[in-house]
């Protein structure tokens, strides 16, 4: 593996291409042509560097721009491999389906891990998307969710607490939050709303992920409301499209997303 991709053409000093370009350019070459098996390890950053005499920054900027687009994965303490399969699609980002939901009806194996569950006091954002007064409490829920062992997405999850009373008492380790609530409360979600931005991860979110710091992530927010009409479930949560892409359809009489200036 080392032999195949450092007989790869010299990066080129004289070209106006930058040399962080031109290694990710050889990289990718290498994944396509065979030269690495599916999760093969990559080399490391100073054999990289050694190989193509360059500096590691070169080497970090070449592999972070190859993880970004999930043809590489980054794992802590393990190294850079190389993912082989197009990034799966998800929907839930466009229905009212949930990420357990929607990645269990595609036949994924998802599996969540909680890292806090509590009913406590809502908070100004939550009393504002939840519509909620002064003194009102809410369910916190904070997850990450994993496809196939691959972590996707860090969600927290903030819903009306008297609307689910006794629900931070339940067992929710890799169940559905929306097929707890419809099946003990007969709360179902009619409609959401959501908005999307570019953001990076903080080192807390990151080391959840399993992910670099470095490596961008797409920061959501999310309000759905109930049969009734009122708000149900309140949500920020990162997403890291490395593992799978975001999957949006529009047909010609409405727009699916749309801008939005929302403070």
């Amino acid at each position: 593996m080392l032999t195949a991709i450092g007989t790869r053409a010299a990066l080129e000093r004289d070209e106006t291409t930058p040399l962080w370009l031109q290694l990710r350019q050889r990289i990718e070459e290498a994944i396509a042509d065979g030269d690495f098996g599916e999760d093969a390890r990559l080399p490391s950053e100073q054999a990289l560097s050694a190989m193509f005499n360059v500096s590691r920054p070169v080497v970090r900027s070449a592999v972070a721009a190859l993880a970004s687009e999930g043809r590489l994965a980054r794992i802590p303490r393990r190294g850079t491999f190389v993912v082989r399969s197009t990034p799966q699609d998800v929907d839930f980002i466009t229905s009212n389906l949930s990420v357990f939901d929607d990645l269990g009806d595609k036949g994924r194996v998802v599996t969540t891990q909680t890292f806090r569950f509590e009913r406590t006091v809502a908070d100004d954002r939550e009393r504002h998307f939840l519509a909620l007064p002064v003194g009102a409490d809410v369910v916190r829920i904070g997850r990450v969710y994993r496809q196939d062992g691959q972590a996707i997405t860090l969600t927290n999850i903030s819903l009306p607490g008297h609307k689910v009373p006794g629900l931070e008492t339940m067992e929710l380790e890799n169940r559905s939050i929306f097929g707890t609530i419809r099946t003990r409360y007969g709360l179902t979600v009619q409609r959401s709303e959501r908005w999307f931005k570019a953001a990076m991860p903080t080192a807390d979110q990151a080391a959840r992920l399993g992910i670099e710091p470095s490596q961008p992530v797409i920061s959501i927010e999310s309000v759905a409301y109930a049969n009734d009409g009122a708000p149900l479930e309140y949500y920020d949560a990162i997403f890291n499209s490395a593992v799978a892409r975001i999957h949006v359809r529009a047909d010609g009489t409405a727009p699916a997303m749309a801008a939005s200036t929302k403070a």
